[in-house]
């Protein structure tokens, strides 16, 4: 007999931004939709309570640092919100972490509320999809995913992020003080290591700029020929018994866009992602299913992407939805 789960809606509750310019508006009106009878607000505070036995769940996207947004995650569970969030070194928190890492898992299991890091990259591509790809295989040898972006086709502050404009010394300046990069591609490698239940002996962690090669007009501005185009990240990581697991992510201006999910070694495989996957929008989808699993979860505590059920497009949560 087959199984069926209830079908439910999930509801939007609150929204939560610092910015004035949205503060008072509708969110259908920001996200160019029909009116929502949801207005943004400026602090939790402001939120409408609800029943205690509603499950609650909160899609949290403000930083990619985990010690500054842990007093928000906080705050969230303190209002009864289990917590989705895109800051990146959440997805494997507990390497670079430990001590933070504890104090936040024990702090939502006391409230019994559960906290995950997820996205596009990390919290698919490059850790969660690259698991899944090794359930059909016998044997696991070496990894290697490789992901290629064309920065010029996404947002202005990610075109800053990766240093497209800058000078070459300027770049390596930056590298020297952990100011530019990538953040989450260690924790992507530690999350897969993690989820096939392997240890790793050591990570290395290098980061290249890319330099344009010809004037190119972006919505950033003028980029000139010699000036760094974006950036090339790679992450290494050994196992105790020999295997390597590499992670290559170049997020540049005109690159061809590829995801590419090697398998190396006796069976090996290929999974290939043309023009790859587009990057916002696909941040927001992981986030929003990722809410209606953890929503009608049994978790407690830090999860990450390896301990819930696969991700999929669903239609169903029995939970009430906050965006900050």
């Amino acid at each position: 007999m087959q199984k069926t789960s209830e079908v439910h809606q999930l509801d939007i509750v609150a929204a939560v931004d610092i910015d004035p310019n949205k503060i008072g508006k509708d969110i259908g009106e920001l996200i160019g939709t029909e009116q929502k009878g949801v207005k943004v607000t400026a602090g939790l505070e402001q939120i409408p309570s609800l029943p205690n036995d509603v499950p609650k769940v909160a899609i949290h996207a403000t930083g990619s640092n985990l010690e500054n947004v842990w007093p928000q995650i906080k705050q969230l569970l303190d209002h009864g919100y289990s917590v989705v969030s895109t800051c990146e070194e959440l997805s494997y928190p507990w390497h670079r972490y430990p001590q933070l890492a504890k104090e936040m898992n024990i702090y939502a299991e006391q409230k019994g509320l559960a906290v995950i890091g997820t996205g596009v990259n990390p919290g698919f591509i490059m850790d969660t999809m690259t698991l899944c790809f090794t359930s059909v295989v016998n044997e696991v040898n070496d990894i290697k995913v490789t992901r290629k972006v064309d920065v010029s086709k996404r947002r202005v502050p990610l075109q800053k992020k990766v240093g497209v404009t800058m000078t070459e010394e300027a770049f390596y300046n930056l590298a020297k003080e952990n100011k530019i990069g990538h953040v989450g591609l260690e924790e992507s490698a530690r999350l897969i290591a993690y989820g096939l239940g392997i240890e790793l002996t050591s990570v290395t962690n290098t980061i290249h700029p890319t330099i344009a090669d010809s004037d190119i007009e972006l919505a950033l501005g003028s980029l000139q020929k010699g000036q760094v185009s974006g950036q090339h990240q790679v992450v290494e990581a050994k196992t105790t018994d020999g295997r390597t697991i590499t992670l290559e992510l170049i997020m540049s201006v005109a690159v061809t866009q590829e995801d590419r999910i090697e398998l190396i070694g006796n069976e090996p495989l290929e999974l290939v992602v043309p023009n790859g996957i587009f990057g916002d929008t696909a941040t927001a989808a992981m986030a929003i299913n990722t809410a209606k699993l953890i929503g009608t979860s049994h978790f407690v505590g830090i999860v990450t992407m390896a301990d819930i059920k696969l991700s999929r497009n669903l239609n169903l949560a029995a939970s009430k939805l906050i965006t900050t």
